[in-house]
């Protein structure tokens, strides 16, 4: 029996349908070819997702991963990943979470979860090392995530609790769940697959341990990462502060003219009359999460946990919320019931503009609707319990569409995913582009690069960079060839570098979060992946697993029906944003050059071209399935 390091070597299987549990061993060959995490999860869904298969019904699955480092101390090393075919947009993809059910999964002895079939009566799956159950549900059905997390870890205590709401149970599309009340996991649906499946919630706690096969080499990588963290210049306004130093939101409200709104969250606002105190995920020396805690007004006491303070400071970009109380109540609301808080703030501002152009009436939407807190409120209610035109809304856009045809362009979504970085405000860096061509949709996760906010702003900060991520020498000159020299960086090309790294560090098991993987690169993932498993992968043979994972990923979806057709460029982005007093337009990285659509569609070209896929249809070629392996997936 081979003595795994790193990995459990082990992964569970739970079957609703018979209520039976067992374990299956870990195929050294999947380690080899396609890492861990993201990786790993597609080469079992390639095998047991049917094509075609219905997101809501007892034949879809759900995979649950966490990388080689999950459960050891390598820094930010928590994140798992959930892979399914996700309902409100139908494609097949991952998506991932962090806090403390990975870092559990992996010390119970496990490296993945695959579950499948559905439940006769609510069910939640308790793991605790080698003894798993699945229990009756009944006191917890119908709670909220918080009421439900609460009740789990009296239960269990010092566990990991991923849990959904009622709108997971009334199967809204676009529910995610909480892992630990604070970390999303599942955008476009993951909740509502539950909810079908009638599993409220998965309690993981673990005690055996995660071994690591060469530890002095190890916590020589392991110093050297901690002392960057701690001498780094900005390593104590990260920690006050959080997501909030890297994108102000103030900065934007400011811009589009509600000054008195921008000052309610300012740094000085945040650190005087909002944070409670912060939260880290297990290894993480950050403590990037938020605990906020209304200290005033009519909504005073209320405590709230979230990934980030930015996530109900958002909200304020609505016309009509007034005050940060207002937006973090609403916010608490939508984290409770296990709603997209993205989502819910695209439909309200929608619903507001269609209304006030006279395209929604109050007789379409059945009640007096207004741009206000009280308005927010009812909406959450309606949509979360599938009530009144709520029960459209929790169909997704994709059927909110349908229903209103001619209001379809004016939504800003892709793949039936809401926007969530705007190119006409933010500009086209990787993160705006990668919404486009992402399998999942309007997602951002994955597309993390310098462009992010400007962090790479000189020619010269790109580079470094990108040889970071792991861009290689002869990809390099590519990426500072854009469809128009005054462009100086191609995000198409560069997409494809961003999508490589992000599978790196899921694979693995690496937060993706900018304040902790600027501390890696390649060199180092690769370092710490040896040193933990004892294997000697090159960084090369690193970097293949990643791009031989998305290419998988695409082989997937393009059994779905998914093509170039599908990755589309909002109508909307092509006309002017109106902004307070400015009109936006959408813009290149720098801003000086207006990207038209047939810019757009030669970004499109180049991306496809830098990942060796076929431009007419976006799908990979013949040669790039030979070169990595994956003709048997065809």
């Amino acid at each position: 029996m081979m003595q795994w390091c790193g990995y459990a070597g082990k992964i569970l299987n739970v079957d609703l349908s018979k209520n039976k549990i067992n374990t299956t061993p870990l195929e050294l060959e999947f380690v080899k070819t396609f890492v861990g995490g993201f990786g790993i999860n597609c080469r079992l869904g390639a095998d047991l997702l049917k094509p075609k298969t219905k997101p809501l019904s007892s034949e879809n699955i759900i995979i649950v991963g966490a990388g080689p480092l999950v459960g050891t101390i390598t820094p930010g090393s928590s994140r798992i990943v959930g892979f399914s075919k996700f309902p409100a947009t139908g494609a097949i993809a991952n998506s991932c979470g962090s806090m403390s059910f990975g870092f559990n999964l992996k010390q119970a002895g496990y490296d993945h979860i695959i579950i499948k079939g559905k439940a006769e009566e609510p069910l939640y799956l308790t793991i605790s090392n080698e003894e798993v159950e699945l229990r009756p549900a009944n006191k917890i059905w119908g709670k909220d995530i918080v009421q439900t997390t609460d009740y789990l870890w009296k239960e269990y205590k010092n566990s990991g609790v991923m849990a959904i709401g009622q709108a997971g149970e009334n199967l809204v599309k676009s529910s995610m769940t909480l892992i630990d009340k604070t970390s999303t996991f599942g955008r476009a649906g993951l909740a509502a697959i539950m909810g079908f499946k009638n599993l409220k919630a998965i309690v993981a706690k673990g005690t055996l341990g995660v071994p690591v096969a060469r530890p002095k080499e190890f916590k020589q990588l392991y110093k050297k990462i901690i002392d960057r963290v701690r001498t780094y210049a900005h390593c104590k306004s990260w920690i006050e502060l959080g997501m909030l130093r890297s994108l102000p939101i103030g900065m934007i409200l400011a811009a589009k003219g509600q000054k008195k709104k921008a000052r309610q969250c300012s740094e000085r606002t945040y650190l005087k009359k909002i944070k409670k105190r912060r939260l880290a995920c297990p290894s993480c020396p950050m403590a990037d999460k938020d605990v906020l805690e209304i200290k005033e007004g009519d909504f005073k006491g209320l405590v709230n946990y979230t990934s980030s303070v930015i996530n109900p400071f958002l909200m304020l970009t609505l016309d009509g919320l007034n005050s940060y109380n207002e937006a973090i109540k609403a916010f608490d609301m939508i984290s409770r019931y296990g709603l997209d808080s993205l989502t819910i703030t695209a439909l309200l501002d929608f619903l507001a503009k269609m209304n006030e152009e006279g395209f929604l009436t109050q007789k379409k939407i059945g009640y007096d609707f207004k741009r206000d807190y009280e308005s927010l409120k009812k909406l959450i209610e309606l949509i979360a319990n599938r009530e009144e035109f709520g029960d459209l809304l929790a169909d997704g856009w994709k059927e909110f569409s349908e229903a209103y045809k001619d209001l379809s362009d004016k939504m800003l979504t892709v793949k039936g995913l809401d926007v969530v970085f705007e190119p006409r405000f933010l500009r086209l860096g990787t993160m705006e582009f990668e919404q486009v061509v992402n399998p999942k949709g309007a997602h951002v996760a994955s597309g993390g690069s310098p462009t992010y906010v400007g962090a790479g702003s000189s020619m010269e900060k790109f580079k470094m960079h990108f040889r970071r991520m792991g861009v290689p020498d002869s990809a390099m000159p590519r990426l500072f060839e854009p469809p128009l020299e005054e462009m100086g960086i191609n995000v198409g090309r560069l997409t494809r570098y961003s999508e490589d790294w992000y599978t790196v560090l899921t694979s693995t098991g690496l937060c993706a979060r900018a304040q902790m993987n600027r501390f890696y690169g390649l060199e180092s993932v690769t370092k710490f992946y040896n040193a933990v498993t004892g294997f000697d992968l090159t960084t090369d043979e690193i970097r293949t697993a990643a791009e031989r994972s998305w290419n998988l990923l695409k082989l997937i979806n393009a059994k779905e029906g998914f093509s170039r057709k599908d990755d589309k460029f909002p109508k909307e982005w092509f006309k002017p944003l109106k902004y307070g007093e400015n009109k936006l337009e959408f813009q290149d990285f720098y801003g000086g050059i207006k990207i038209t659509k047939g810019i757009a569609n030669q970004l499109l070209d180049d991306y496809y071209d830098e990942r060796g896929w076929n431009k007419d249809d976006g799908l990979p070629s013949n040669e790039k399935l030979e070169d990595l392996g994956l003709r048997q997936f065809v």
